[in-house]
């Protein structure tokens, strides 16, 4: 026991050092403020980057083949660079984050993420697994790599079956990033899952305090910030994922969020440093999923809305999407046959050039989408909040950067069901099986814009008093 959170600390400590060591010394190459945050904030932002960075460089690495000890070598010098870059700012610098006393409702809070943490430990002990499965390919990936080099190719079981080249693995088609992560503790233990359990845990309670901090700073009370640490340490939902590892919607639902809280920070002081954070937590979403992809575009298309036209030119872009769509359904859609191979964007499928193909039937999944939301898994209180907080989003004034994670929520989960309404994905949700793991991506966002909501009507009564 002892043992195991000592190589879950240090295998944390490794990555924050790694996040700010790298924010370091591209500031410093940049020639740019430090910009000192809140000692927490610069440790949860200091994780979280540091996640990005491992799973870039070891990206990047598994292009030069199946040297492990290489790679490792690589890993030590990145880091010992990283961590000597902070010692330098922290002992001969102007230091690293701002020295301001800590608030007593700081270490309540962090008490209890703390004691919280604790009792999932303890309970999963006794706790049965109730996910629909125990998908560990992503942790079996990592151990592949440990006994045939980083640079190993995996194929699915068909292709395998036909050549002599390449590992099975199920996962193959996925993104290596949840891998990346686990396949360095396999250097120093083979039963890696105790770790992860850890590992998982402080990166869920650091995006937890993060939400707090947050909450504060836009002057929620403190019985609301407690409020919310019962919500998110108490939906089963999110609680059952942090105890299987295996999965990444978790770690993907993590940097969605930390994209929103990133903007929000950014609106309030938009220095380069916190746009340089925002990027590398929105480059993270595809390196963990295929859905990833899906997630980033819509942030992209949520931000340019928002942040590039005014209101009558919203409207027009809005009038103009929905009459282009209007005609391509009335016309039957766009059919091209090219040298690359056929280009169909019709109401009936979707074929880009053969590379990629989807086809539209309706499916009703209601059942399973309710289920989804307010019976699997899932505290069913929450998702009734819905209808308010799109009566807030639209009601109420909000600056841009809200107005961009309003805009991304509703568009996701629009997205989500146009997904298992209209697509063959409608197996997914009829089998109750991954729907709640998309959903779960989505959770901490809702929950997060839901709090944000409270907090703006307590707010009120005091603001009409005031005047």
């Amino acid at each position: 026991m002892i043992m195991t959170a000592l190589l879950t600390f240090g295998y944390i400590f490794y990555f924050i050092c790694l996040g700010v060591g790298t924010r370091l010394a591209i500031l410093k190459l940049m020639g740019l403020d430090t910009n000192k945050r809140r000692l927490s904030n610069l440790l949860a932002h200091g994780l979280f980057v540091g996640l990005f960075v491992h799973v870039l460089l070891l990206n990047v690495l598994q292009l030069i083949g199946n040297h492990n000890v290489l790679v490792l070598a690589v890993m030590i010098l990145i880091f010992l660079s990283c961590l000597t870059i902070i010692l330098y700012t922290v002992i001969l610098g102007d230091g690293i984050h701002n020295s301001t006393h800590t608030s007593q409702q700081q270490v309540i809070t962090i008490t209890v993420i703390v004691i919280a943490s604790l009792l999932i430990v303890w309970n999963s002990f006794h706790v049965p697994n109730l996910a629909w499965d125990t998908w560990t390919v992503w942790l079996a990936r990592a151990k592949q790599w440990y006994h045939h080099g980083l640079g190993v190719t995996f194929v699915q079981p068909q292709t395998w079956l036909e050549s002599n080249t390449g590992l099975l693995n199920l996962s193959s088609h996925y993104p290596d990033g949840l891998s990346l992560i686990f396949y360095p503790m396999l250097f120093f233990s083979d039963t890696v899952k105790p770790i992860l359990l850890g590992m998982y845990l402080v990166i869920y309670g650091f995006l937890v305090l993060l939400m707090c901090n947050r909450l504060e700073k836009i002057n929620a009370p403190l019985y609301l910030r407690m409020f919310l640490l019962v919500v998110m340490y108490t939906t089963p939902l999110m609680v059952n994922h942090l105890l299987l590892p295996g999965y990444a919607d978790l770690i993907l639902a993590v940097y969605i969020l930390l994209i929103m809280l990133g903007l929000l920070d950014y609106n309030d002081q938009p220095k380069p440093a916190l746009r340089l954070v925002i990027i590398g937590y929105a480059l993270m979403l595809p390196l963990l999923k295929i859905e990833g992809w899906v997630w980033l575009i819509v942030f992209m298309f949520s931000h340019s809305f928002i942040m590039w036209f005014n209101v009558k030119q919203r409207l027009l872009i809005l009038a103009l999407m929905v009459i282009t769509f209007v005609l391509w359904y009335l016309v039957g859609g766009l059919t091209l046959i090219t040298p690359f191979g056929p280009l169909v964007i019709s109401p009936i499928e979707i074929n880009l050039f053969n590379k990629a193909y989807l086809s539209f039937a309706f499916s009703n999944v209601t059942d399973a989408v309710l289920n989804g939301l307010f019976w699997q898994y899932n505290w069913s209180l929450l998702w009734f909040g819905l209808p308010f907080l799109w009566l807030y989003m639209i009601h109420q004034k909000h600056n841009k950067a809200q107005q961009v994670s309003h805009l991304f929520f509703v568009l996701a989960l629009a997205v989500i069901l146009t997904l298992f309404y209209l697509t063959p994905a409608a197996k997914y949700a009829q089998d109750n099986t991954a729907i709640n793991r998309i959903f779960l991506q989505l959770m901490p966002c809702y929950i997060f814009l839901l709090f944000s909501m409270l907090t703006a009507i307590i707010q009120q009564p005091a603001s009409a008093k005031n005047l």
